[in-house]
């Protein structure tokens, strides 16, 4: 067993150990060390020093020296999910703990980027910011723009804004308040498209796991291009304030609509809204805002629609009040666990009611 006095003593946390702690593959003993040691918010500028110390042993291309940060993100991912997945009493309380446990942990990766800025052939500093699912978190950028990043969103910054634009680049949701400048567009990337602004109000959703690409423009103006194979631009839309458009990223087809746009960026106030929504875009929101598994029994229960708006309902209660407006009913299936002690996400069927 290791000693509460040399607990955190940074010669037995490095890259091996944080890696065998991914893999699922540490002893119990070093599984609590490295727990410890990152939850303990002193243990800053150990992490800053095992940080610089892998950079300086990695070749200099960029996609090589982000290895250890995207480690150490999923890593907190790891941590904060295992502790999400233990009951909570409502779902105000969740969120409550979620958005605490997050705003710390982007404090302190931040420190972890900053704390590299004196680093050598580094033309551009950048931070980044991650929201584990289940959470959302609020954010402030350099230049004083100012937003949130949904479940598992991730959105890549520089420490400071230079030359001609202020790009900043997603992957997931994140909504954008972006002050105005201009002299500097601020322009948001994804893996498939560009949103250019210069003080303007919106939202972009980008998961990879999902071939839409959708905008949604609360105030301002924004140009909306897409990503070619080759690596250029196309323009898709001159985006007004109120109106909503989805890429299809596999066929193409673009779709713009002026109705219930305030539906998309509810999530950011801690809210589930829909519209006639079908049932496959409830499911998708669902899972992103409990972190759950969904999965549906009998497709003929596509055919349903929702209007309704949830907030500070646990996830019980919204299955509940699903059932009750539908010919839907749901089994919540019991928890697995992994090797390692913790469990699998909480998986939910829904079938159909029985007449």
């Amino acid at each position: 067993m290791h000693s509460k006095d040399h607990k955190y003593n940074p010669h037995h946390i490095n890259k091996s150990l944080l890696e065998k702690y991914y893999n699922r593959s540490c002893t119990v003993d070093e599984k609590a060390v490295v727990e410890e040691w990152f939850a303990d918010i002193h243990n800053g500028r150990e992490i800053k020093q095992l940080t610089k110390e892998v950079w300086e042993e990695t070749p200099s291309t960029s996609e090589e020296k982000e290895i250890l940060d995207d480690l150490l993100f999923k890593i907190y991912d790891r941590i904060i999910t295992e502790n999400q997945q233990k009951e909570r009493r409502n779902i105000s309380w969740g969120w409550a703990v979620s958005a605490a446990i997050a705003v710390g942990i982007v404090f302190l990766l931040a420190g972890v980027w900053l704390g590299s800025s004196y680093l050598p052939n580094k033309k551009q500093m950048y931070a980044r910011l991650y929201a584990p699912y289940g959470s959302r978190i609020r954010f402030e950028l350099p230049d004083g723009s100012r937003g949130w990043l949904n479940s598992g969103s991730s959105l890549k910054y520089p420490v400071n804004f230079t030359g001609n634009t202020r790009k900043v680049y997603l992957k997931g949701e994140g909504y954008f308040d972006v002050k105005h400048d201009p002299d500097k567009p601020f322009v948001v990337q994804t893996k498939d498209t560009r949103v250019t602004a210069l003080g303007t109000s919106f939202n972009v959703h980008s998961y990879s796991n999902n071939s839409n690409n959708e905008v949604t423009l609360i105030k301002g103006v924004v140009v909306v291009d897409k990503k070619m194979q080759d690596g250029t631009f196309k323009k898709l839309s001159v985006m007004k304030p109120g109106q909503h458009i989805t890429l299809n990223t596999q066929t193409g087809r673009l779709v713009t609509s002026n109705k219930d746009t305030e539906k998309y960026v509810a999530w950011k106030d801690g809210m589930l809204m829909f519209r006639n929504d079908p049932l496959s875009r409830v499911i998708s929101e669902m899972e992103m805002f409990y972190n759950v598994d969904i999965k549906v029994a009998n497709q003929a229960l596509y055919k349903y629609h929702f209007h309704a708006t949830f907030e500070d309902e646990t996830l019980f209660e919204t299955l509940r009040l699903l059932k009750l407006s539908s010919g839907i009913d749901y089994k919540i299936c019991k928890r697995k666990k992994n090797k390692d002690g913790s469990f699998k996400k909480r998986k939910i069927i829904l079938y159909e009611k029985k007449s």
